[in-house]
């Protein structure tokens, strides 16, 4: 029985190849788990050792004590082995190396089976007690306990149900009945969501799987997020849908597959009722989301004079409400813009009857690279930022102006305006400007002067990072000069 004596160096050996294996990581690895057993195998191998070799056998009761410690033994190895197979198969194979993460449920309910198997398996061949006696003797007591652990046992089979059924799994965003929130645990009893508060909520398995369940995924297939509004009858369902689209467009949170769609639903007592349906990716920002489109879609309305009804049910006489730049300061605001100021007076106020303002909120896009131009802006309030591709060249404030080489020339807009804070725009119209004033050499040379000058304050950004457009930014005065004079030519 010499042999015996090599089973505890086994079990250091094996101690000694975990403790360098995972002993320098966080978790510690296999050798936290497997530690109190590897050191009590240990101590019951050295003592069958010495027991066997009839050193001790004037003091103990050789027999019973052995047949003692070889069951000790076995139930041991079999803990130690089930360990050792649950964390290679699981922690090292599936979530390591395949990057899957597994319900906790699943691992437990292998682990538990592979008890039950191991411990009859003892039983039956260590202990000779006949598998088939066993279960035929303990068939009252298991009906017994079932019937008291009814509820427990209905969400343990519900739990196991719903992780082999896979109709949703970890990290899936779910609605159960009012509470909604992400799947983070599954367990024996009940599993755990994260609400959209960052609140954890525990939920009976049986709960689950009676109920109806919305799963909304993980982010691998867009959802639908659906906003009703209504809209005044004055105002054709399609331009209402086009100003709804149009204040969508620049949104980088809305899927550009499936588009937007926007539906005209019903004729309401007041209002033309629509659903505007539009898909993302991240369900768990869908509050943030639709708020920001409800704040597009206000400022959009509010520029293009779409009304949002109300339901009246006293007759009075509206009021409507006063705007928010009078003639007379929206007049004061263009006398003092430099392009405006060098224009005659009588131009100045023909011009002035066409000049209108518009509200634009943070983050829309006030014109665009490349688009013809209409209009000559003028920042009333608020402030803008002048894009270049991505590249944020200027920030405008009250005050300062933009669209003034299109005004003059007609050429088309060279970069991008976004509103950076809610701000108010005067828009005059480029081509009242034209027909309005009369353009000679004297006003053309102020004027390119200007807007030379105004061109300056991006020569610093326009050398370091645009040089291929150099030209387009940086005309000379004369160049300018000249093209003022061949635009205002063509005037009728």
């Amino acid at each position: 029985m010499n042999w015996l004596f090599a089973l505890p160096g086994l079990f250091v050996l094996l101690l000694a190849v975990l403790f360098l294996m995972g002993g320098k990581k966080r978790d510690g690895g296999l050798l936290r788990q497997t530690f109190p057993q590897l050191l009590l195998l240990i101590a019951l191998t050295a003592g069958i050792a010495l027991l066997s070799s009839g050193l001790l056998k004037r003091f103990f009761y050789l027999p019973r004590l052995m047949f003692i410690l070889w069951l000790l033994f076995w139930f041991f190895l079999l803990v130690l082995a089930i360990k050792t197979l649950a964390y290679f198969v699981f922690d090292f194979l599936v979530l390591k190396k395949q990057g899957i993460r597994y319900p906790k449920l699943v691992k437990d309910v292998v682990v538990f089976i592979l008890y039950i198997v191991g411990v009859l398996l003892i039983l039956n061949y260590y202990l000779n007690i006949k598998i088939t006696v066993l279960l035929a003797s303990s068939a009252v007591l298991t009906v017994v306990i079932g019937f008291a652990l009814q509820d427990i046992l209905g969400n343990l089979f519900s739990g196991i149900i719903l992780n082999f059924e896979d109709s949703f799994k970890l990290e899936d965003w779910v609605r159960i009945g009012e509470r909604e929130g992400r799947v983070e645990q599954f367990g024996w009893r009940s599993f755990t969501i994260r609400t959209i508060d960052r609140e954890l909520i525990v939920i009976p398995n049986q709960t689950a799987s009676r109920a109806e369940v919305m799963i909304y995924g993980s982010g691998q297939q867009p959802v639908a997020l659906k906003i009703k509004l209504g809209a005044g009858y004055q105002d054709s369902p399609d331009r209402v849908s086009s100003v709804i689209l149009k204040a969508l467009e620049t949104m980088e949170d809305i899927c550009r597959d499936p588009q937007p769609v926007v539906q005209l639903k019903d004729f309401g007592d007041y209002s033309l009722d629509y659903e505007i349906k539009f898909w993302i990716n991240d369900y768990s920002r869908h509050n943030i989301i639709a708020s920001e489109v409800r704040r597009r879609i206000w400022y959009a309305f509010k520029r293009q004079h779409i009304e949002i009804p109300y339901p009246v049910r006293d007759i009075y006489q509206k009021q409507e409400k006063q705007e928010v730049i009078s003639r007379l300061a929206l007049a004061e605001a263009l006398k003092r813009n430099h392009v405006l100021r060098e224009i005659e007076e009588a131009k100045f106020q023909d011009l002035l009857a066409d000049a209108d303002h518009k509200i634009f909120g943070s983050g829309e896009t006030i014109i665009r690279e490349g688009d013809e131009s209409d209009y000559f802006y003028h920042v009333y309030s608020g402030a803008v930022n002048v894009l270049k591709g991505t590249q944020v060249i200027a920030r405008l404030g009250a005050g300062d102006f933009f669209g003034e080489i299109s005004l003059v020339t007609g050429e088309k807009f060279s970069a991008t305006v976004v509103a950076d804070q809610e701000s108010v725009i005067i828009q005059v119209s480029s081509a009242r400007f034209k027909h309005v004033i009369d353009m000679n050499e004297k006003m053309a040379l102020k004027l390119s002067a200007v807007i030379t000058q105004r061109q300056e304050e991006m020569k610093l950004f326009s050398e370091k990072n645009l040089r291929s457009d150099s030209a387009i930014l940086h005309k000379k005065s004369e160049n300018l000069f000249k093209r003022i004079l061949n635009y205002f030519s063509t005037k009728k």
